[in-house]
């Protein structure tokens, strides 16, 4: 694809400096001036604290939430209100700033056992050359995407026009996650993304004003003051709702990578061959930096060497518990053999630890029979 892009002579030299730019923002505690169509009138708009919306819970078209919440619910209820306010009370103040939305989660007010959104968030920018990478901490919609854009491309020419026509970029979900950013129009309809915009109707004018003042100072290669720190969570303990695994056993009679379905004899490109095994939990350990499975082949040193991975597209790893009071286990391993597969004697291996129940986690490993791997067209 490159070299098509090459030469195609579409392609253009990226030429400039190389400077990066970041500030921490306190949202809620940011104003921002919003031009009302309506009122044909300049406002001066804030953040809001954190809070997510009745649609919320409604989910999205592929992916409805539960109960009779519905996308588009700009009307609250009252057992849903008293559930919310449960957990924590929204005051007066917090339902005015983010109406047109009916607060379902007060998220801003609810700190235990540590902040459940953020208030402080990460925003960055770099400019390379006359490409403008805008690092976002949300996920903004297609129409607050195209105004983040149209904004820092309208400052960056409005500050140095030797920049050109600069292509901005909009990367989302760095270094923070805020959820949704709607426009304010979006945000009255409050659909699933709209009650998801966590910051109040003007979420997107102030992070415009933020990104536009981010590029003035790229630019001009200016100094950014850090802003807040935000909260440093690296010492407090993460709640999980996934339970430990307590232990692993075998089947009776059998041993942990003792492969207990082969893969056939003979197999040819495009077949679909599988192996299981005896195995402990994945979660024993996540194998970071090594894999699950390999698929190896026979060279003629009489050594054998990795052809796939579970990194690798054609490759399957399918966990399953067979028996929750025993703790035992079974891993499936598929393979999909490709079309370029060289021809010759392969197996399947299947790699794991399992937790021993008076403790400490082992590794074990398991090979399937040999298998051939044949071509269509010859018969080896």
């Amino acid at each position: 694809m490159l070299q098509r892009l090459w030469g195609s002579g579409m392609a253009k030299e990226v030429k400039g400096p190389l400077r990066v730019v970041h500030r921490f923002v306190d949202m809620p505690k940011q104003n921002a001036s919003f031009y009302n169509t309506t009122t044909q009138k300049v406002e001066e708009v804030h953040g809001c604290l954190p809070a997510m919306g009745y649609s919320f819970a409604a989910g999205t078209t592929d992916g409805p939430g539960s109960f009779a919440f519905e996308q588009g619910t700009t009307t609250s209820n009252p057992f849903w209100n008293t559930v919310r306010n449960f957990l924590a009370k929204p005051t007066a103040n917090d339902i005015r700033c983010h109406a047109a939305k009916p607060i379902l989660l007060a998220t801003g007010r609810m700190v235990l056992p540590y902040e459940w959104q953020p208030k402080i968030v990460s925003t960055q920018m770099a400019l390379i050359g006359n490409v403008v990478i805008t690092g976002v901490p949300g996920e903004f919609t297609t129409m607050s995407g195209r105004r983040l854009r149209n904004t820092v491309k309208n400052v960056i020419a409005e500050v140095d026009e030797s920049f050109g026509d600069v292509d901005v970029i909009v990367a989302g979900l760095c270094n923070t996650y805020s959820d949704y950013i709607t426009t304010p129009e979006e945000y009255q309809i409050q659909r699933y993304e709209g009650a998801s915009t966590i910051y109040g109707p003007h979420t997107l004018t102030i992070y415009l004003k933020q990104y536009a003042e981010l590029a003035k100072h790229a630019v001009l290669n200016e100094t950014v003051e850090p802003g807040p720190t935000p909260p440093n969570l690296s010492e407090k303990k993460l709640i999980s709702l996934v339970t430990p695994v307590l232990y692993d056993s075998p089947k009776w009679g059998k041993e942990f990578g003792d492969c207990v379905k082969q893969p056939p004899r003979i197999a040819r490109p495009g077949d679909i061959i599988s192996a299981r095994f005896i195995s402990g939990h994945p979660r024993n350990n996540f194998m970071t930096g090594s894999t699950f499975l390999t698929i190896e082949r026979l060279e003629e040193d009489e050594t054998w060497t990795p052809v796939a991975t579970d990194a690798d597209w054609e490759t399957r790893f399918y966990w399953e518990r067979t028996s929750i009071v025993l703790g035992s286990s079974q891993v499936t391993v598929r393979w999909e053999i490709p079309e370029t597969v060289l021809p010759g004697e392969y197996r399947i291996r299947h790699n794991g630890y399992y937790r021993y129940i008076f403790g400490g986690v082992y590794p074990y490993q398991g090979v399937s029979n040999h298998f051939k791997v044949k071509t269509l067209n010859l018969n080896l």
